[in-house]
């Protein structure tokens, strides 16, 4: 292989392209280099859009020559948790497997059949979904553990669920105000931080919104701190002053947004040409103010109304930017600032600036959905501020589209999501689900509830079966254990999701082969279908499911072939197609479909635990788990060079909540709820607002003093999400108390 960039390779050794895929959704390009078959050393990728190495990806060998990496199948001997375990061959573990499943689906029926996979991309996850649907079973959609509000919300504003905050507010050449709700991007998003780096050099003001003084508040010109969850009540203060100082982009919101169209007075439904012809169609109207009367919303040469009472048919009827605006009149600054905590000063200049400055990017992170239970509103609120002044970018945008159907020759599955599996499990609501196959989701140390997912979930399941590098949290628990390999042992291609990542679809190359009896995900399926019966699933190579995956008919993949992929990443082409897939083709900010939860505005909602709640009496503090950089969920928390840099989990802390709890930096300290409970070191940290405790989330049991921070989260569903996406967990939606551990 020719590398666009001088690569040294020492003596004997061979430089592989591949890449990282796992699941922060950035898919780095890194370059690995083997010697005598063992991967000696990785560095950043030689194509510089898609270039960039992490601690992690740094460390990535120490994953693969770990000592406690899983060697060979597994079945479990004692009791479920209790570690005992006796080593079996592959063709015993497809043996047991299969009979488990096949007994399971005879008495419960094969939508029983549960699987689910997480933390890469490409043919991986699709073998999991295809051999769920060759089951005739059920996939468990992964995204509700935390990262589903935010594609919620853009799923009801633009028509599709973009990922991790990548969207129509951030997409521009040189914005001269860079705001950042929840984001550390300078942590957590490489490519995005460079964007928004390159902005400020050019000089743009950035600023950061954040309830914690985050590596990437400290090199910002300014930061907000802001009460935890109160994003949308700020957000739409920010509209209350822009509309109060006619900041708002008019010809922007009648050509493009939903502002002009009108809503029924009755029903909360936006009118549609078939409420007013009997032979109409399902276009929406709009009030035509040079004819005076109503049209479909796309007609030709109309000016339509953006305020006012009107009646059509007897129909009374209202523009849905009529609705809007009585909604931000209610949020003056002087109510936001009660509501979030933020001086009505600062939350009148960012929305002046906001407003002025043209354009203005918004950086939506995580943060702002994992938040709370409704951070589906904050996304959208966010999306309607960019829209009423006309910061929406519709450049750069990209789209690709591959061919999965070939894993699915044999059927589709069911489809539920995370947080409703709970349900499916404990009451058989949609359905019962008796059996459990996960890869690489290290679904009870990382999903919310964790005494109520030991005690109550886990018992009702009669299989368990775990494929991971290791003896996870999860693993522990299982009924087969089965060793998977590392991306260096296989082959795929990864492609971004989000997260301000590249654009470009890599082939991730296998470095080494498998090491002791580790199989690849396709491998392990092709024999557990042999075991089954079921006729030559999956009966290909890597490289073939490669090109059936890309032999896709979609315009952009035009070009991209796996001989391309071999010489290097290939970004995907461009096609002609909607702006915004939303049933008026416009960005939506009234959802007529969230009428029946009343949310069909983004209305300030507040979090279901939070200081001004009941239940703070009682937990008085607000209990958040943040993504750290040492790890990728619970990956890494076992690495050596990792554990040198961040060597055990610690509670941050307020020295005022600290003092008031005669609580010292080091003491142990109890965190606790009525769900449970968890001990471990407190850290003072004065940039952790008062009120608000915080650790990193991904650490496992065994590395807290006792307990585990998932005993202190819930796993309550938000029905309106399940009515537009998938349902999110709300991990820092959590009230906690904390005292002192006496010593002895």
């Amino acid at each position: 292989m020719k590398f666009a960039r001088s690569v040294r390779i020492e003596p004997g050794a061979r430089a592989v392209r591949t890449v990282c895929p796992f699941g922060c959704g950035i898919i780095c390009g890194i370059i690995a280099h083997e010697k005598d078959g063992k991967v000696v050393k990785v560095e950043p990728g030689d194509y510089k859009d898609t270039s960039h190495i992490c601690v992690r990806g740094l460390s990535s060998p120490r994953l693969a020559y770990h000592p406690d990496r899983l060697k060979y199948p597994m079945k479990r001997k004692g009791q479920r948790g209790e570690g005992k375990w006796e080593r079996i061959s592959w063709d015993e573990a497809m043996d047991m497997a299969a009979s488990r499943l096949k007994g399971i689906g005879e008495k419960y029926g094969t939508p029983s059949l549960a699987f689910v996979s997480a933390g890469v991309g490409g043919l991986t996850n699709y073998s999991t979904v295809g051999f769920a649907g060759a089951c005739q079973g059920t996939f468990i959609m992964p995204a509700g553990f935390g990262d589903s509000a935010g594609p919620c919300a853009d799923t009801v504003c633009y028509g599709a669920p973009l990922w991790f905050g990548e969207d129509y507010t951030n997409r521009f050449d040189n914005p001269g105000l860079c705001v950042l709700w929840g984001n550390n991007a300078s942590v957590t998003e490489p490519f995005k931080w460079r964007r928004i780096r390159k902005a400020k050099e050019n000089g743009a003001r950035v600023v950061v919104i954040d309830p914690r003084f985050t590596t990437t508040a400290s090199r910002a010109d300014q930061y907000i701190s802001i009460r935890p969850g109160t994003d949308v009540a700020l957000a739409l203060g920010m509209m209350n002053v822009i509309l109060e100082k006619r900041l708002h982009d008019r010809a922007f919101l009648s050509d493009h947004t939903s502002a002009p169209l009108l809503v029924r007075n009755d029903t909360g439904q936006y009118l549609r040409e078939k409420d007013v012809i009997p032979e109409g169609s399902d276009k929406h109207m709009v009030w035509d103010t040079i004819e005076n009367q109503p049209v479909v919303h796309d007609a030709r040469g109309t000016t339509p109304a953006l305020s006012g009472d009107f009646k059509v048919k007897e129909i009374g009827c209202r523009p849905a930017f009529e609705l809007l605006t009585g909604l931000i009149q209610q949020y003056t600054p002087e109510k936001v600032s009660k509501i979030t905590e933020i001086p009505e000063d600062v939350i009148i200049n960012l929305a002046t600036d906001y407003g002025t400055i043209k354009p203005s990017a918004s950086y939506r992170g995580m943060g702002g959905t994992r938040g709370n239970l409704h951070g589906d509103v904050n996304f959208r609120a966010i999306n309607t501020l960019a829209a009423l002044t006309g910061n929406i970018s519709f450049e750069g945008h990209y789209t690709f589209e591959l061919n999965p159907l070939g894993f699915f020759e044999l059927g589709m599955p069911q489809f539920v999501t995370l947080l409703q599996m709970y349900e499916a499990i404990l009451n058989d609501e949609p359905f019962a689900i008796r059996s459990l196959w996960l890869m690489r989701h290290n679904m009870i140390n990382q999903d919310p509830d964790f005494n109520r997912m030991t005690k109550d979930i886990l018992p009702k399941l009669e299989f368990i079966a775990v494929t991971d590098l290791f003896m996870t949290t999860t693993a522990q628990y299982a009924d087969l254990v089965l060793p998977a390999c590392t991306f260096f042992e296989t082959t795929d291609i990864g492609a971004p999701i989000g997260n301000g990542s590249h654009e470009y679809i890599q082939l991730q190359q296998k470095v080494i082969e498998p090491m002791y009896e580790s199989r690849p995900d396709i491998e392990i399926y092709t024999m557990l279908a042999e075991k089954m019966g079921f006729d030559a699933f999956l009966d290909k190579s890597a490289e073939d499911c490669i090109e059936m995956l890309l032999d896709s008919d979609h315009p952009t993949m035009e070009g991209v072939t796996l001989d391309n992929l071999k010489k290097g990443p290939v970004a995907p082409g461009t096609c002609e197609m909607p702006v915004f897939n939303t049933p008026s083709g416009r960005l939506e900010f009234y959802t007529e479909n969230l009428k029946a939860f009343g949310q069909e505005l983004p209305g300030y909602i507040e979090p279901v635990e939070s200081q001004r709640t009941p239940q703070a009496e009682k937990y008085p503090l607000l209990f958040s788990t943040t993504h750290s950089k040492f790890r990728l969920h619970s990956m890494y928390a076992n690495v050596d060079w990792i554990r040198e840099l961040d060597p055990e989990p610690v509670l941050k802390i307020n020295p005022v909540d600290a003092a008031s709890r005669n609580i010292k930096d080091g003491d142990s300290v109890r965190v606790f709820n009525d769900r449970g409970e968890v001990v471990i070191k407190a850290k003072l940290h004065n940039k952790v607002r008062a009120g608000l405790v915080n650790t990193s989330q991904g650490w496992s049991p065994d590395h807290f003093i006792s307990g585990t921070h998932q005993a202190l989260s819930h796993a309550t569903i938000n029905p309106a999400q399940a009515a537009v996406f998938e349902p999110n967990a709300a991990f820092s939606d959590t009230l906690v108390e904390v005292e002192r551990v006496e010593e002895g």
